[in-house]
């Protein structure tokens, strides 16, 4: 790892209302970029600056959910207040199997107007890290094709300048407007990036691939130097030349909840990589880590039970 590793992550947070077993309602936060720097932070404590880029709203959980990530240990001087908006929400059941369902309002989410020329400062110091980590999620929500176009142009340009950016593309149909929409900002988010962090099943359903080596064969073609491409508990496809790594997954028999899986996954990955260790090992890692806490219900699970030694 080179010295003063910072990384600044960008995307939303949302407040978290969960039903527990039909019976009660809990509230807490999360947002796939969000869970994946809260993980980060604690992996990477005094190893690494890492940062969250967004804007929350004028409402009293604001305020209290900046006070968690400081606690965290995330910095959060590129986060934006929007006057008038609000933090996103929705709301998640979860089955006997561990899978959810989720229901959204995100139309007043603050988090829509990052690209906003009067939060260009906020981008500006985000761009300057030397990890720059974004989801398909990030692309989209906001609220233009201009700031889709605008976000891509500063990353090409801050990569220009000699940051690695990191894409993990969390595919999410009922955010776009149609397919072929995702599908073009999609493939441009995966041209600008140095580390892929892409989901076979994502990758199957927006782009129609047939299997895991057919996505991993049209990701290769974007020419991105590494590529993680994940398959849920199946052996995951490791790409950083010409030769593709199988690395098999311990299963998992007592699943209690799969949110964050592939957050926190992508966080152990990311956190191996910046420790120099080998993508295999970064796999290893972060199938440990999402391993763990998808036997925990919620996106973060309590510091106490945090894996040991990644």
């Amino acid at each position: 790892m080179t010295e003063d590793v910072s990384l600044a992550l960008i995307g939303e947070c949302m407040i978290e209302l969960r039903e527990t077993h039909g019976e009660s309602v809990t509230r807490g936060y999360g947002g796939d970029v969000l869970n994946t720097a809260i993980y980060l932070a604690r992996l990477m404590r005094n190893k690494a600056d890492i940062r969250f880029t967004t804007l929350l709203g004028d409402d009293p959980f604001s305020a209290e959910m900046v006070s968690e990530w400081k606690r965290e240990g995330i910095l959060c001087d590129t986060v934006g207040y929007l006057a008038g908006h609000n933090a996103g929400l929705y709301f998640v059941t979860t089955n006997k199997t561990g899978e959810r369902s989720f229901h959204y309002w995100r139309n007043q989410s603050a988090a829509r107007h990052i690209m906003s020329a009067h939060f260009s400062a906020l981008l500006e110091s985000a761009m300057s890290s030397n990890w720059i980590y974004i989801s398909g999620i990030t692309l989209a929500i906001l609220n233009e094709d201009a700031d889709r176009e605008h976000l891509l142009n500063d990353l090409e340009q801050a990569k220009s300048n000699g940051s690695h950016i990191i894409f993990d593309g969390n595919f999410r149909p009922s955010l776009w407007r149609n397919k072929r929409s995702a599908k073009d900002w999609h493939t441009r988010a995966w041209r600008v990036c140095n580390i892929a962090l892409a989901g076979a099943e994502d990758e199957a359903g927006l782009f129609g691939d047939m299997t895991e080596k057919e996505s991993l064969k049209r990701l290769k073609s974007y020419e991105i130097p590494e590529i993680c491409l994940k398959n849920g508990p199946h052996p995951l496809l490791l790409s950083t030349g010409p030769e593709t790594q199988v690395v098999k997954i311990e299963p998992i028999t007592d699943i209690l909840d799969t949110t964050a899986a592939g957050d926190s996954f992508n966080a152990g990955y990311i956190a191996a990589r910046l420790q120099n260790k080998s993508p295999i090992q970064a796999a290893q890692s972060a199938a440990v880590l999402a391993g763990e806490v998808i036997r925990h219900p919620g996106a973060i699970i309590p510091q106490r039970h945090m894996p040991k030694g990644l």
